[in-house]
């Protein structure tokens, strides 16, 4: 994690007990963040699903944050290939 202004950097390949620690830090901070992104290796691989939860709740709190991936639904995971998803509001 690593914040640079108004954007805050993510690793994909944050562990469980890493993203319980970024909901701590980012409950109070989420009005100076505009936009988050998600930084990975060529074959970096997601270790758990509880970032996705993270920022999808993130960009329910805070609908004018830019999270491209959620934008565009889907994520190029290498060796995965692309993760696509419906989003139903």
């Amino acid at each position: 994690m690593y914040i640079d202004g108004d954007v805050l950097e993510l690793d994909i390949e944050m562990d469980l007990e890493e993203v319980k620690a970024l909901y701590l830090f980012i409950q109070d901070r989420l009005v100076y963040v505009e936009e988050i992104v998600l930084l990975r290796s060529k074959n970096g691989m997601p270790s758990t699903s509880a970032l996705f939860s993270l920022l999808f709740w993130i960009k329910a709190k805070k609908p004018s944050i830019k999270i491209e991936f959620i934008e565009t639904m889907n994520l190029n995971l290498e060796a995965y290939g692309m993760m696509n998803w419906m989003a139903h509001e």
